[in-house]
């Protein structure tokens, strides 16, 4: 599903960078906290990847070492977004 939609969302973004955002995961150390906004690649000061096939390393990177974790708050990762489009 990523790659069928990434493939032609991509080509809106002339630079292909993509800001990777995870959210309703615990992430280790803290195994027992929801973390309801986190950078996949690891740098929250810089979360971009290049590209589709980035995206979906992380993710399943991602899948080996965060615990899906609940409840789930959509609000950071959506105030977030809105700070990258104002930024724009």
């Amino acid at each position: 599903m990523i790659n069928s939609v990434g493939h032609i969302l991509q080509y809106y973004n002339t630079n292909k960078w993509i800001n990777l955002y995870g959210f309703g995961g615990a992430i280790p150390p803290y195994t027992q906290k929801p973390s309801h906004c986190f950078a996949m690649n690891g740098n929250i000061f810089d979360p971009r990847v290049l590209g589709i096939q980035e995206v979906v390393e992380h993710y399943k990177r991602c899948l080996k070492h965060v615990n899906l974790y609940g409840p789930t708050h959509f609000s950071s990762i959506l105030a977030e977004a809105n700070a990258m489009c104002e930024a724009d």
